[in-house]
């Protein structure tokens, strides 16, 4: 394939990426815009913002080969539902028929990302292409939560939803050239991983999910307490999304496999540092600097975790099941951690998190380890 092709290929990825998951980029803005339709209070536009990612998890569910048997299709009405689903949020107004359009809108996010999953499916190296997806369709998520957090206040819903299917149809086109991965990328046949093994990976994307979801979650109380005000935080949030993403660069350029456990378990410990600095020195700098700390950890993990996954995947599906496990994880941190907070403080939570963290170190360490001999056995022939 050649260079152009390649950058083309890249993009079209990405696209679909950040047109899948900008959502749940943007998830406290959609809930803020929500509270401010008569009637619904922040229990329920929580409740309706959370059928979104339901809509996301039922594609994954079930319908996870639907894009390999029909490509063009699932292009096509994944981008039709997104763009309607979020249209629809701007103009409808009781609760039911907001949750339905946030259920149509993760539906089509789903399908675009399907769409993607499918396209790497068992392609060797995995690690490279998600950190490629993750730095360019996480530059593209970074800056439209940047752009939505600098809108002016307003006493309604606001433009947001506009916005948001805006989003959509700009990345439209490059959705719509992406191209099935050619058979020649794709990677010798390999065994299946064991259960052990996809329990372990799983175990590691649903910790930290929700330690990322968790302290996202109580960024804005944290806030408070540090005399930071409302509009600082959503900006140095915004901020550290948009540099955060760097943390993908270290995947998308690694040529080792060798070295996967050795970059994780860095990006782990960028993790750890980064939450204590956030959650134990109460002032802006600390406050911003661990943010971009925690995001650039956060991204050096996650695309070596699902590329050692998409290695074995033959059709994508694997991989969408793993999506439903991180928004659970997402979803119970979400949960969880404002009463954790509020009971326990910053420091103590900031321990409950490193905690977590070191769990999830653990379990990669361990299946990171135990994958390594077939890595050197495809590498050199020889284990090591």
């Amino acid at each position: 394939m050649s260079s152009v092709k390649r950058v083309f290929r890249v993009f079209s990825l990405a696209a679909a990426f950040a047109a899948a998951l900008n959502g749940t980029m943007v998830m406290p803005l959609i809930v803020l815009a929500l509270t401010r339709i008569p009637g619904i209070d922040e229990g329920r536009a929580t409740a309706i913002a959370a059928a979104e990612l339901a809509g996301i998890a039922l594609y994954c569910l079930l319908l996870p080969r639907l894009a390999q048997r029909t490509r063009r299709a699932t292009m096509g009405l994944g981008l039709l539902s997104l763009i309607a689903g979020e249209l629809l949020t701007q103009q409808l107004d009781s609760i039911a028929l907001l949750s339905a359009a946030r259920l149509l809108t993760g539906l089509g996010e789903g399908a675009l990302f399907s769409l993607v999953s499918t396209a790497v499916a068992a392609e060797a190296h995995a690690e490279r292409i998600w950190g490629q997806i993750n730095l360019v369709g996480g530059l593209a998520m970074g800056l439209l939560l940047y752009g939505l957090s600098m809108l002016p206040p307003v006493a309604d819903r606001g433009p947001i939803f506009y916005y948001l299917a805006a989003m959509g149809v700009c990345l439209a086109p490059w959705v719509l050239m992406m191209e099935p991965r050619p058979a020649a990328q794709a990677a010798p046949r390999v065994a299946p991983l064991k259960r052990s093994h996809k329990s372990l990976i799983w175990t590691v994307v649903a910790l930290v999910y929700a330690v990322q979801a968790a302290q996202w979650a109580v960024s804005g109380y944290l806030g408070e307490q540090a005399r930071i005000s409302g509009e600082r935080v959503g900006l140095y949030l915004a901020l550290s999304s948009i540099l955060g993403f760097a943390g993908a660069l270290v995947p998308s350029l690694s040529r080792d496999p060798r070295r996967r456990l050795q970059f994780v378990l860095q990006g782990f410990g960028v993790m750890a540092l980064a939450l204590l600095l956030f959650f134990n020195l109460l002032a802006d700098a600390p406050f911003l600097i661990g943010q971009i700390g925690v995001n650039i950890g956060f991204y050096m993990v996650t695309p070596f975790v699902t590329g050692l996954l998409t290695e074995s995947d033959a059709d994508g599906s694997l991989v969408l099941r793993t999506l439903i496990i991180a928004l659970l994880g997402a979803a119970l941190g979400t949960a969880l951690a404002g009463e954790l907070f509020a009971q326990a403080g910053p420091g103590a939570f900031s321990l409950v998190c490193l905690a977590i963290v070191a769990l999830a170190m653990g379990a990669a360490g361990l299946v990171f380890r135990q994958l390594r001999p077939a890595v050197d056995v495809e590498l050199h022939g020889v284990k090591a």
